[in-house]
């Protein structure tokens, strides 16, 4: 027991210079580790970049334990700023110039170190909006009617893309199995324009949703004249006409439900190609009248008396 006293403190100094010696040796031995990059890139204003802003790369990192063990918590950055009026395809090496404050006592690989932007001036346009339509309504519906509000947005965007850019798409809106009317609130797509901004997001879609509509022919529909006392001749004598309704109310409708008549009135004697009227019934519509003309001859009066039409 009293062996492990004697020279205490040389046994102490000892112990204290072997651990100062082991952390030397320690720090002073050299690593490898794999580490990412983030790119940040920058533009000035009036410019923007396609695609993300920040892109990042694999890296391997060499140098003592000391310098490296700083890499443990905090990430790599580096930042990009594109020179001003540098527009298009660009291509940049990622090395050490573009992290700040790089200590150059450790070596940097980076893994694939090259990165592609493609850099454009920002354009600013109002386009309209249009609506994207999936699906059909239930069996005997149609759509009437398609109303977008508000009609029209604000973009931002890269000036080659915003340039052609037609019209803004609605995220789809889905019909199928629809029997009334109804309004959406819908996004607006932009998933082909990155980055973009927008004067708004989201836009109401109304549909106006109605039975669906057929047409029936009816034929041999006397032309009545009116207007005309004097004799006249009339070719043809009868039209056909073609309505447009829904199957509920055609299968109501009859022939003498619908008139085809010629206005005569304030003409005199002579021969006329007169366009053929027609009256039919309500919540129908006029497809077709065959013909669309008759011939109709009006003759002189006989001296000293009025004849009356045929």
């Amino acid at each position: 027991m009293g062996n492990l006293f004697n020279n205490f403190q040389y046994k102490i100094s000892a112990l204290i210079l072997a651990a100062i010696f082991w952390y030397i040796v320690q720090g002073e031995e050299i690593l490898e580790i794999n580490r990412r990059i983030q790119v940040h890139l920058k533009v000035h204003d009036g410019y923007m970049i396609k695609g993300s802003y920040v892109r990042v790369k694999d890296a391997t990192l060499s140098g003592s334990r000391v310098l490296l063990g700083d890499f443990s918590t905090r990430p790599i950055e580096a930042q990009i700023t594109i020179p001003k009026g540098k527009i298009g395809r660009l291509r940049f090496r990622i090395d050490k110039e573009f992290i700040q404050n790089w200590n150059p006592r450790i070596k940097l690989t980076v893994h694939d170190a090259y990165i592609t932007v493609y850099v454009d001036e920002k354009l600013t346009r109002t386009v309209p909006i249009k609506e994207h339509l999936q699906g059909i309504p239930a069996e005997g519906y149609i759509i009437e009617k398609t109303t977008v509000e508000p009609k029209k947005v604000v973009v931002t965007g890269l000036k080659t893309e915003i340039s052609r850019l037609q019209h803004i798409l609605t995220e789809p809106v889905d019909l199928k199995g629809l029997q009334k009317s109804k309004s959406f609130e819908v996004n607006l797509l932009t998933k082909d324009l990155q980055p973009v901004e927008l004067s708004l997001e989201q836009v109401s879609v109304s549909i106006q949703v109605g039975e669906k509509k057929i047409n029936k022919r009816f034929g041999s529909i006397p032309i009545e004249l009116e207007g005309q006392q004097l004799r006249t001749h009339l070719r043809p004598n009868y039209v056909s006409i073609v309505v447009q309704g829904t199957p509920g109310v055609l299968s109501f409708i009859k022939r003498s439900d619908l008139r085809a008549f010629l206005d005569l009135r304030e003409i005199g004697p002579g021969r006329y190609e007169k366009k053929v009227q027609v009256k039919i019934p309500p919540d129908t519509v006029l497809i077709e009248t065959f013909p669309e003309h008759a011939i109709v001859e009006v003759e002189e009066p006989a001296k000293g008396k009025t004849r009356k039409k045929k």
